[in-house]
């Protein structure tokens, strides 16, 4: 409805715009953050040992005395907080003085606060409305007419309009931006549920634009089992998707997601590094802190949503043991902390549970190996990462398709850059790029990338993703697929096409890699990265990058790569490095190998540095990098194949393996250790029949591991004998077996 006063009028939502939302409020108050029903257990919280501080923290709060307010004062968290708990006490206990008191406040509040010179400052609005939604709901038996009022119109016409989201809330897309966090998420969706007796039309376009388009863009990517936006906007933004499912099913009791959404917070586990740190993907923010705390929120929302005790025990860890507060826009309030935790679900560890292998599907198409999960600074875990990547979402997203990590004691193949002012040349033309990453160039002179200066890499799509019709519809957001993968612990494996990544300047771009721990102690595990790189032109300059974070040597076509920092600043005990990476380039033939980096060159785009602007010197575990190797053909070509056969052992190791390889009409392989690995050179999927050899004069058994083939039954022969048939998966397209024989027949014999 309609209304004018003081604070101007109250315009009715657009009708129309959206479908009618699935689900409408109830007609009870509170529905905001309390079930039906609920409020009897939430009163014998604040009787319970485990909620104890927060119990104590509750009453602090809910006596502050906001009989003032100054705009200092109102720009504060805290202040916030107190409204709350005055409100939280009223809807517990029933006292009209308190909740006329947290009326009051807020009213008062709208008067006095200014928003002027805070950075982001939708966020802390945003904060604002939902503090206001509480008030609304949970006191709504004690709103005047006038309060009312007040109310909607202060968010309405004061606040809303200042917002990123704008006023109706519709601008921008769904998917990525600061429209994918809060605004919507919680605080647009809160203030919409409270105030729906008296303006259903909120809450008509506010959910209406939730379940056509919020909704669906999350279902898609949540079969990922991945975050959007990488490592740290990833995290802070799924919160917001946590905090929409929890307001539905406090108020209906129904889950509005995917339950694929369930699997999403395992990930920081399975990317956690052995240090305590995570792997970096995308902007990473985080590093900067050493800590990774920010995990604690969606663990916490996520572990009591889907009664998960690993999640929840892992919440704890990071955010206190329910004795530390949050009173920024990410907020953990003493309130909140009673509102959605339940100590019936406990505590639980992953370590023994989780698996080794984890492959994150279309559209994210990454697989995360690991040998162990032995957080420690004398862990001798190994982990890759190992990306082919799918949908590409801009915003927070880098041009990485193909890239890949390894850690073993240190990080030893690592990412470069680092994300401190967005937009800024170091972020823009570096740090965003594929020069910053394990991945491939192809450099096309003359050509055009947005802001970016000219680094030969994958081509960024102008402006951001709006939602999931224009994400599936427009082919440029399509840069890679994956052919196949396998997540055997014994030899995990993924290959795909990132053509796409490229634009014109590529005719075929196939990258495959394979991550194999060996058992031995010494030596124990093997990475291989096989590329077959085909170019619109012959005189594009290609090059496969390899980055470290100290400095590298390089002798002929091997590169060796020490990490023997100890940095202070890391999440847990100090983590001294004594990690050594073995890099042998076998393809191309004749290939040059050049080392860019050093001070004042860790970030070399044809001879000139960008360097990130900072004042003072970052902390020791944000990993910038040194630089990078350039592995480039000696001469050009149109196609070229490249083959970095790697091993990690501890630094100093004496004992050197070299890498044998290995080449049939169809296939290149590498033979390292007791292992023998082979790639299709030119077909995506190879199905027919191919024989392979290598070096067995010494009879031992050695493991035979052909990737790209083509689902079905295949029989391998030797000297005209079968020695088995084996089923390949459509998915995987590899086969292994184990054998002493130096040359093996392959035969495809049916699907």
């Amino acid at each position: 409805m309609s209304r004018e006063g003081a604070l101007g009028r109250i315009e009715p939502m657009p009708a129309g715009q959206y479908p009618p939302p699935r689900i409408l409020p109830p007609g009870r108050h509170p529905r905001l953050m309390v079930a039906e029903g609920e409020l009897p257990e939430l009163r014998d919280k604040l009787n319970r040992s485990v909620y104890a501080a927060a119990a104590s923290r509750f009453e602090e709060l809910r006596r502050s005395d906001l009989g003032v307010l100054r705009e200092d004062e109102a720009r504060s968290g805290m202040a916030l907080a107190c409204i709350e708990a005055k409100a939280y006490a009223y809807l517990l206990f029933g006292d009209e003085r308190e909740g006329r008191e947290a009326i009051d406040a807020i009213r008062r509040y709208f008067g006095v606060v200014s928003f002027a010179g805070l950075a982001d400052d939708y966020r802390f609005m945003g904060q604002t409305m939902f503090t206001a939604a509480e008030v609304y709901d949970w006191c709504h038996d004690l709103l005047t007419e006038d309060d009312k009022y007040t109310i909607v119109a202060a968010v309405e016409n004061r606040i809303a309009p200042g917002m990123e989201i704008g006023m109706p809330p519709c601008r921008y897309g769904v998917v990525a931006g600061h429209q994918a966090e809060a605004q919507l998420l919680r605080d647009w969706l809160a203030f919409s549920i409270a105030v729906y007796d008296e303006y259903p039309d909120i809450y008509n376009f506010v959910a209406g634009r939730f379940f056509y388009l919020y909704v669906p863009a999350r279902n898609f990517w949540y079969r990922s089992e991945a975050t959007i936006n990488g490592s740290s906007y990833g995290g802070y933004r799924f919160t917001w998707d946590l905090w929409s499912a929890w307001l539905f099913r406090k108020m209906c009791g129904e889950m509005v997601y995917s339950p694929k959404m369930k699997t999403l917070p395992a990930m920081w586990l399975h990317f956690r590094r052995p240090d305590g740190q995570g792997l970096r993907d995308g902007d990473d923010y985080l590093e900067f802190g050493g800590r990774w705390d920010q995990y604690g929120f969606p663990w916490f929302y996520a572990g009591n949503l889907f009664r998960d005790p690993v999640y929840r025990k892992q919440a704890f860890l990071k955010l206190g043991n329910r004795d530390r507060f949050f009173y920024t826009e990410l907020t953990l309030t003493p309130v909140q902390l009673m509102i959605f935790d339940d100590d019936s679900v406990g505590e639980a560890d992953y370590e023994d549970s989780y698996p080794l292998v984890k492959h994150y599907s279309d559209p994210f198409g990454v697989t995360m190996a690991r040998t162990g999960y032995n957080v420690s600074p004398d862990s001798a875990d190994v982990m890759a990462l190992m990306k082919i990547g799918g949908l590409w979402t801009a915003n927070h997203h880098h041009m990485d398709f193909g890239h890949f990590q390894l850690y073993y004691k240190g990080i030893l193949a690592s990412d470069s850059g680092a994300y401190i002012h967005y937009g800024s040349p170091h972020d823009m033309s570096y740090n965003k790029q594929t020069v910053a990453h394990n991945c491939i160039l192809i450099h096309k002179p003359g050509e055009t990338n947005g802001r970016a200066v000219n680094s030969g890499g994958q081509l960024m799509v102008p402006g951001e993703v709006l939602d999931l019709s224009a994400w599936l519809s427009d082919p440029r957001f399509r840069m890679a697929s994956v052919l196949g993968h396998d997540e055997n612990p014994a030899f995990t494996y993924i290959g795909g096409d990132i053509t796409g990544a490229y634009g014109a300047k590529a005719e075929k771009v196939i990258r495959r890699m394979a991550f194999v721990p060996t058992g031995d102690p010494v030596i124990p595990a093997l990475m291989l990265v096989y590329d077959r790189v085909t170019a619109a032109d012959a005189s594009y300059r290609k090059a496969s990058l390899l980055h470290c974070q100290e400095e590298p040597e390089i002798s002929g076509s091997r590169v060796t790569i020490r990490r023997t920092a100890c940095p202070k600043c890391l999440f847990g005990p100090e983590t001294q490095y004594n990690g050594m990476l073995v890099a042998q380039m076998l393809l191309p033939h004749g290939a040059r190998l050049t080392a860019l980096g050093g001070k004042g060159e860790e970030f070399l785009i044809d001879g000139k540095n960008y360097p990130y602007d900072v004042t003072g010197q970052l902390k020791e575990c944000v990993e910038t990098g040194w630089g990078r190797i350039e592995v480039s053909p000696g001469s050009p070509a149109k196609t070229d194949y490249f083959l970095n056969a790697m091993y990690v052992c501890d630094n100093g190791c004496t004992r050197s393996e070299r890498a044998a390889l290995l080449e049939s009409e169809d296939f290149w392989g590498v033979q390292l250790l007791s292992h023998a690995v082979f790639f299709p050179k030119d077909e995506d999927v190879y199905g027919g029949e191919m024989i392979l050899r290598i070096d067995n004069t010494g009879g031992d058994p050695v493991r035979w591991h052909v990737t790209g083939l083509k689902g079905g039954v295949w029989s391998v022969i030797s000297e005209g004998n079968e020695l088995c048939r084996s089923y390949v998966s459509d998915q995987s397209g590899v086969l292994t077996v184990t054998v002493s024989r130096p040359e093996l027949r392959f035969c495809y014999s049916r699907s």
